[in-house]
């Protein structure tokens, strides 16, 4: 069984907790909403052997510091700890980025940004971040599927969603996962665990709060780092056909945003192929990532 060793790293005012395993050249692996670093825990064991594996938990998210400001949430500054921590880990080397949701948004925004400090980037089921700004802007469809970035930030959702530790969400969140093999009662109890610690749900939100405007007030100061930012990094998007968060055809328009591009599409997988998957998203990602 693949040691996990928990660890904070200090950024400006914020204690981000990251876990790490392995040795060898770096990966590191952001989560989505509502998930954090243990969403990658099946990749983590598997790619341990060959590599330095770290999984951090986002600011507001289980075990990481819970500002009230929004300004650490801001896109700019969730890259800027990313860039930090790897410096932390591995100074000036070049390191490879996995992410998820809105850790796969973030993961293509750090391309755009610092295409320099990456070998390679991966996201699953996510657009950049300033291709969803594009499609909350443009795209009836998307905006409808999108709602929730806007509901859960107060009323009736928002209490639904915090009340007694996020038991609400965490029992509709994660149904989806409870009749695979490979997700045992114990996963279930460390996912229930993390999203209970006090103010993380809200902690989460404010990744929306801070980056996510008004749709019908999207201006060109909401893309980040622009509105047509692209990368050359060697880039992997791993897509669940089954999702509904994100409109398939952004992947139509993503050569755009990342020019050296490979795609894969998983038939039968919904938002969250790490978890419905995770043997399929192991090989992907050791084949792309040993290249």
């Amino acid at each position: 069984m693949t040691e996990f060793t928990h660890s904070y790293f200090r950024h400006q005012n914020l204690a981000l907790h990251y876990v790490e395993a392995g040795s060898g050249p770096l990966v590191i692996f952001y989560h989505g909403f509502p998930l954090f670093w243990f969403s990658f825990h099946h990749q983590m064991r598997a790619l341990a052997k060959h590599y330095r594996v770290v999984a951090i938990d986002g600011p507001g998210v289980n075990l990481s510091s819970k500002p009230e400001d929004l300004d650490p949430y801001r896109l700019s500054s969730l890259i800027e700890q990313v860039d930090a921590l790897a410096h932390h880990l591995t100074g000036s080397a070049r390191f490879s980025l996995v992410g998820h949701d809105w850790g796969g948004a973030l993961a293509w925004a750090f391309a755009q940004q610092y295409p320099d400090r990456l070998n390679k980037v991966v996201a699953l089921n996510a657009p950049p971040a300033n291709q969803l700004i594009h499609l909350l802007a443009t795209n009836p469809d998307q905006r409808t599927r999108s709602r929730y970035m806007w509901s859960m930030r107060s009323g009736e959702v928002h209490a639904w969603m915090t009340e007694n530790g996020a038991q609400n969400l965490w029992q509709q969140a994660y149904a989806r996962f409870r009749d695979l093999p490979h997700y045992t009662p114990e996963h279930d109890e460390t996912f229930r665990q993390g999203l209970a610690q006090p103010g993380a749900i809200d902690g989460g939100i404010n990744w929306y709060r801070a980056n996510i405007p008004v749709a019908t007030e999207i201006g060109d100061a909401d893309y980040w780092p622009s509105k047509t930012a692209a990368t050359t990094v060697p880039a992997l998007l791993i897509w669940g056909e089954l999702d509904d968060t994100f409109v398939a055809s952004f992947i139509d328009d993503l050569p755009a945003y990342a020019s050296n591009l490979t795609v894969h599409r998983l038939k039968d997988v919904g938002h969250s192929p790490m978890l419905e998957v995770p043997d399929a998203v192991n090989d992907l990602l050791r084949n792309f990532l040993s290249d």
